[in-house]
């Protein structure tokens, strides 16, 4: 993937940002966890305006990788974000 840190940068900004820590994209679908639909509730105007951003970047790695993944971040012992895509 060329833009493997641009996309990685994003995905922990929205994470600090809304507190998305998982998601899935299927089908050409983004799917949220329940939990981080209920942080949204508190952040809906300002997500409204990052979705289309999101799905953008879901699409390119969709493209990427020819299927469907999902997206997990966790930060490990020393404060330092991780983004799996499986």
């Amino acid at each position: 993937m060329n833009n493997l840190k641009h996309i990685e940068d994003y995905f922990i900004k929205l994470h600090r940002s809304f507190g998305i820590s998982e998601l899935s994209y299927q089908n050409r679908r983004l799917e949220l966890d329940e939990s981080n639909m209920k942080l949204l509730v508190f952040a809906s105007e300002a997500f409204d305006e990052e979705f289309e951003n999101l799905v953008d970047h879901c699409s390119m790695i969709y493209d990427e990788l020819q299927k469907g993944f999902s997206l997990k971040i966790r930060k490990d012992v020393n404060n330092n974000y991780l983004v799996n895509v499986i």
